[in-house]
């Protein structure tokens, strides 16, 4: 378990596992509601990305179910053989891995461009370059972010050091993040020049807070608009299914009644 989540506390009362599907959904949209609310991210992302999965397959179950027209809408309810599918192979990208930054540059080397892509096989300029961002699910922190005498972070995957340490010179690697050796005549710093840092081939899961905090919130900012828009389509999904089988049986009811002498 990592830092962030140490102090989660889950609800004593939601331990049942409803027979029914529509319910055991129900239940399981509670869960993850009451971790977002809470600010419990990573806990209720992963349990939304089960979820997702765990809904196709009862989709894919009862896809051909004929069900009775939602008046609501004056239109036949059909249930989807799947959720979005383009939404959630993104959504997985970003959770578990493989999605990347594009980056443009001037001739100050100021990023002029920035965006996320899902497909890293396009053809670059000389001033452009594709950084393979972490997993969403591995930048559940291992140290305690919010600890502001720690200048690092540790998360749960190796990245390149320079992408780790963006921004800082040298200097600043070794005053500040301890990349330096120390002798009993001195102390020589790891790096000696900006060169050196950018060609560094060396991987770290210690990361500088800054870069913690903009990769997170570039990951995070993808994330929860498809998310939004899965979950609009989870609870619609429901509550179509719920309402026509109410009034299924409701119809059943009220026929039986009919016949009764």
């Amino acid at each position: 378990m990592s830092m962030e989540d140490a102090d989660a506390k889950q609800p004593k009362s939601v331990i049942l596992h409803h027979i029914d599907p529509i319910k055991n959904f129900q239940l399981k949209l509670g869960v993850i509601d009451y971790n977002y609310e809470y600010d419990h991210f990573f806990l209720a992302t992963n349990g939304f990305m089960d979820l997702i999965g765990e809904f196709n397959i009862w989709l894919d179950d009862v896809k051909n179910y004929k069900l009775p027209t939602d008046n609501r809408s004056g239109q036949n309810f059909k249930i989807p053989s799947e959720l979005n599918p383009l939404i959630v192979a993104e959504l997985k990208q970003i959770w578990f891995g493989h999605c990347y930054l594009f980056q443009r540059r001037n001739k100050k080397q100021e990023i002029t461009v920035q965006n996320v892509i899902f497909n890293p096989n396009i053809d670059l300029e000389y001033n452009e370059n594709i950084i393979q961002l972490p997993a969403l699910m591995h930048m559940n922190p291992r140290s305690r972010t919010k600890d502001d005498t720690n200048p690092k972070v540790l998360i749960q995957e190796p990245i390149p050091f320079d992408i780790a340490y963006d921004g800082y010179d040298p200097d600043q690697l070794a005053q500040v993040f301890g990349f330096k050796y120390d002798y009993a005549d001195g102390e020589v710093y790891m790096f000696n020049n900006d060169a050196e840092v950018m060609t560094s081939d060396a991987l770290t899961m210690e990361i500088s807070r800054e870069v913690y905090h903009k990769l997170i919130r570039i990951l995070i900012l993808e994330y929860k608009p498809r998310k939004d828009k899965v979950y609009y389509m989870i609870s619609k999904i429901l509550s179509s299914y719920n309402f026509v089988n109410n009034m299924r049986q409701l119809e059943s009811q009220s026929s039986e009644a009919d016949y009764v002498v």
